[in-house]
């Protein structure tokens, strides 16, 4: 319950930053991005965890990609399309990978007091 709260206040601060402007058609939400984000740098730290070998990971890993974007309700394209303007602005992808990082290190905290 702590952590959902602790994840939650991060995406309504991130909501709350900055000067909201409307986004171009096909890109994602800086919130959907971070979520994406997330998702994808735990996803990779499983895998990489499993030790396997390169060529199965890979074959692995893209399944996984898939599934990821299903789960998100995106597809490798808007992923690309998003993560190429967010790269053009640099306050937005600043936002959304200091809102990853603190999410991720939060989960860690937590997950190191259990």
């Amino acid at each position: 319950m702590i952590k959902l709260f602790y994840i939650s206040f991060l995406f309504i601060i991130l909501g709350c930053s900055g000067n909201i402007k409307k986004l171009p058609e096909g890109i994602m939400t800086k919130d959907q991005m971070v979520a994406y984000l997330i998702d994808l740098q735990l996803t990779e730290a499983k895998i990489a965890s499993l030790k396997l070998p390169e060529d199965t990971v890979k074959l692995f890993y893209d399944q996984v990609e898939k599934e990821l974007y299903k789960r998100h309700h995106i597809s490798d394209s808007t992923y690309l399309k998003s993560i190429s303007y967010y790269l053009y602005d640099v306050k937005g992808i600043e936002e959304i990978y200091s809102a990853v990082v603190d999410s991720l290190s939060l989960r860690e905290r937590l997950q190191n007091t259990n």
